[in-house]
């Protein structure tokens, strides 16, 4: 995408080339992770945050960021907590495909080559209204949301968990 990761790296002086394959994402280039459309080699780093769970081939994206990345791959995103939580995941937001849990993640990375030299899980707190008003949720669906997150939600907010993955050539 062409968002928060993408403003940050640029701020701190790298050059940056985004990727999105939604036009409406104003990434630099429409394309998906799947595909990317770069030569092997073309960057040193290639970086995907919170994004993966909505790719159909997570395997292969992340086989494309290896070959894409000269030095190393680094991704973020939801990590698997559970069925209900993946079918919440779903009714919050239609595009949503399936979230990994760590030994799945660590096997698309062997599987591409890369080694993982750094991996880290995110215990977070998130506000559930604002979170299914951002998706525009429909209310029905919302409804069914706060059911099946309701073992997981006190004072309004969501514990999620989240991966953070580096592989290296």
């Amino acid at each position: 995408g062409g968002g928060h990761v993408a403003r940050r790296l640029r701020e701190a002086g790298s050059e940056v080339v985004s990727v999105d394959p939604a036009p409406g994402m104003e990434s630099d280039v429409v394309a998906r992770a799947e595909q990317l459309p770069f030569a092997a080699g073309s960057f040193d780093v290639a970086v995907c945050r919170i994004a993966a769970h909505h790719f159909d081939d997570v395997a292969l994206a992340v086989r494309e960021m290896a070959r894409v990345a000269r030095d190393r791959v680094v991704v973020q995103d939801n990590l698997f907590q559970s069925e209900q939580v993946e079918e919440a995941e779903r009714l919050h937001d239609p595009s949503h495909v399936r979230c990994y849990s760590e030994a799945e993640w660590r096997s698309f990375f062997s599987a591409a080559g890369l080694r993982v030299d750094a991996l880290e899980i995110l215990r977070r707190r998130l506000p559930l209204e604002p979170w299914l008003e951002r998706a525009q949720t429909p209310p029905d669906d919302a409804s069914r949301v706060r059911e099946l997150l309701a073992d997981r939600t006190e004072e309004g907010l969501v514990e999620t968990e989240a991966i953070i993955l580096r592989g290296r050539h």
